[in-house]
């Protein structure tokens, strides 16, 4: 029986999805007992499951569902359908090879949808929701479906939308409208999620917890020089995980992080950091995005790039004004961002063609100054690897 290959049930299924729990947990309705579920009907409803996968490009998971079909073609000897489920495991692997190397796979964009106006929205007045849209969906489509069918609904002239993603106060909103606020987001992962989370399917599935950054500054407006810049960052929960069997999810939870300039910057050459390190981590480096990374990288112009950071916080006439513990952790994000420069220098300069190689030189030189600038801020001669080939 099923019970015995599946002995614990539901919850077999929670490498696919957490939101499993909450669907097992559902009361039984009298719908439900009038379809008989048997063997053969889970078995048909986990090859249907396959074939959803696969449209989706979801291909890391039809492993999971495979490992739940091939017990039971084995126990009943079905070497046929056991060939056709290795060899549709086989060709799941090589797609994701292949999505892994071209990079082309996009597995959906979210945002922030908050709904005003209790004339309009009633009980809806003030939720707050994360939607999920297809491949590269932008801020202007998203907003331009919503104004279309909440227009059909409450008259195109009766409903705004606020595209700025400052925290509203719905006493400001004019009542005579609907008010739809839209916000384009990330997700969101911890360090130790980040750790365990290495690929961009990884990423990208079975994630709840989304972030976006508003910009601002003391002085009221939202940007400054890098001394005055801050940044508030919004870390949103949602009650499910996505994928979900609907398109949106309420936002259960929300916390809010205020980061001082000091933390910017860090903040930022963390980043940039980060970038340079994936690039260079995976398998079939993309050039032109090194090169692009490296260009904004190793900018020596006066306030622009990662030396104006360098600049105006731990120049030694500025430093003493921040905490010691932010100055040491900038200098540390500082050497590993050197660091990070040195090895995409290599790399690149083991991809460049013969048309390149002055434009490789002109990087090189630059992070040359940038390094050595960086050692008479931090009073150490930095390092990085790849410095002396560079």
């Amino acid at each position: 029986s099923s019970a015995s290959l599946f002995p614990t049930g539901c919850s077999s299924f929670r490498k696919i999805t957490p939101n499993i729990d909450e669907e097992g947990a559902m009361k039984e309705d009298a719908g439900m007992m009038d379809v008989h579920y048997t063997e053969e009907v889970l078995v048909e409803l986990l090859e249907q499951c396959v074939d959803g996968l696969w449209k989706a490009e979801r291909y890391e998971v039809i492993a999971e569902v495979a490992k739940m079909i091939i017990p039971i073609y084995e126990k009943r000897r079905e070497f046929e359908k056991l060939t056709q489920v290795y060899r549709t495991l086989h060709g799941a692997y090589s797609k994701i090879l292949e999505v892994m190397q071209s990079r082309r796979r996009l597995l959906g964009t979210y945002f922030r949808v908050a709904f005003y106006g209790q004339a309009f929205f009633e009980e809806e007045d003030g939720k707050e929701y994360i939607y999920k849209e297809p491949k590269l969906t932008g801020l202007s489509e998203i907003s331009f479906r919503l104004l279309k069918l909440y227009g059909e609904k409450f008259g195109a002239e009766n409903v705004k939308i606020i595209q700025d993603s400052n925290k509203v106060n719905p006493k400001d909103l004019d009542a005579k409208y609907a008010h739809i606020q839209v916000t384009y987001l990330k997700p969101f992962f911890d360090e130790k999620e980040l750790l365990e989370r290495k690929t961009g399917f990884e990423r990208n599935h079975n994630i709840s917890q989304f972030v976006f950054e508003t910009p601002y500054t003391l002085s009221g407006k939202k940007h400054g020089n890098v001394e005055e810049q801050c940044k508030r960052r919004t870390i949103l929960t949602t009650c499910n995980s996505f994928p979900y069997v609907k398109k949106r999810i309420s936002v259960s939870c929300e916390q809010q992080v205020n980061l001082k300039p000091i933390d910017v910057a860090t903040d930022e050459i963390r980043e940039k950091t980060s970038e340079l390190q994936q690039l260079c981590a995976s398998p079939d480096v993309d050039m032109i995005q090194l090169q692009l990374k490296l260009q904004g990288a190793v900018s020596v112009q006066v306030n622009a790039g990662p030396l104006a950071y360098a600049r105006a916080f731990l120049d030694d006439k500025h430093s003493s004004k921040y905490p010691a513990k932010k100055v040491a952790e900038l200098k540390d994000m500082f050497r590993k961002f050197a660091q990070a420069c040195g090895i995409g220098l290599e790399f690149n300069e083991r991809l460049i063609k013969e048309d390149q190689v002055e434009y490789h030189e002109e990087l090189k030189s630059n992070f040359r100054e940038m390094v050595k600038e960086l050692s008479e801020i931090l009073h150490e001669q930095v390092r990085p690897r790849g410095g002396e080939a560079a």
